[in-house]
């Protein structure tokens, strides 16, 4: 068996948070090869003052199939059917709802979708359908909707930005920028005659 060697890797950015008696951290480094890597580590104190750490590393690369797994998750989780997750009732309350969940049913993106079709949703809220998630201070449809204000509400006008255009709007990443060129080139492609 190797033995580990501790290496210090500069942190590119840190945050950190805590509830009783757990804390975390999250913090991007930069490896020797100029690469990104994220650690999630949780740390739980106990009585006798020693702590239990666990700690998660992620890739660059792997990175944005997280976010967008983990937005997945935490969506079902909140919704009316992923209460049963949780058996402790504080985990259950959402006080505050923000985002799309503030909104009622009816006037949610997909919920509309599904129900009234796809021709009744304004542009910014099909985007909305397929990014599903904005970012800790934009909802997904306040993110849609600067989009497409950039593009003057006119969806042609999407078919002209790359990647690095949509990773610009904080809330897409390299994953939701895929997802929108991928849209686009499918709908490019329908719209060819056979």
């Amino acid at each position: 068996m190797e033995t580990a060697h501790k290496t210090r890797y500069p942190n590119v950015d840190s945050e950190s948070f805590g509830h009783g008696r757990m804390h975390y951290f999250i913090d991007v480094k930069k490896a020797v090869n100029d690469s990104h890597f994220v650690l999630i580590t949780s740390s739980e104190k106990y009585d006798s003052d020693k702590y239990y750490r666990q700690t998660v590393q992620l890739w660059e690369e792997d990175l944005a199939f997280f976010v967008e797994a983990l937005s997945m998750v935490l969506s079902r989780m909140t919704s009316d059917e992923g209460a049963r997750f949780f058996d402790r009732p504080e985990m259950k309350v959402v006080l505050d709802p923000v985002g799309v969940l503030a909104l009622p049913e009816k006037d949610r993106p997909r919920e509309k979708l599904l129900a009234l079709g796809a021709d009744n949703l304004s542009n910014a809220e099909l985007l909305a359908v397929l990014l599903c998630t904005g970012s800790h201070d934009l909802s997904v449809l306040d993110l849609c909707e600067k989009v497409m204000k950039s593009v003057k509400d006119e969806p042609s006008r999407l078919l002209t930005r790359t990647a690095k255009d949509f990773c610009k709007f904080r809330g897409i990443g390299a994953a939701k920028a895929g997802i929108l060129l991928a849209a686009l080139e499918l709908g490019r492609r329908a719209c060819q005659p056979v």
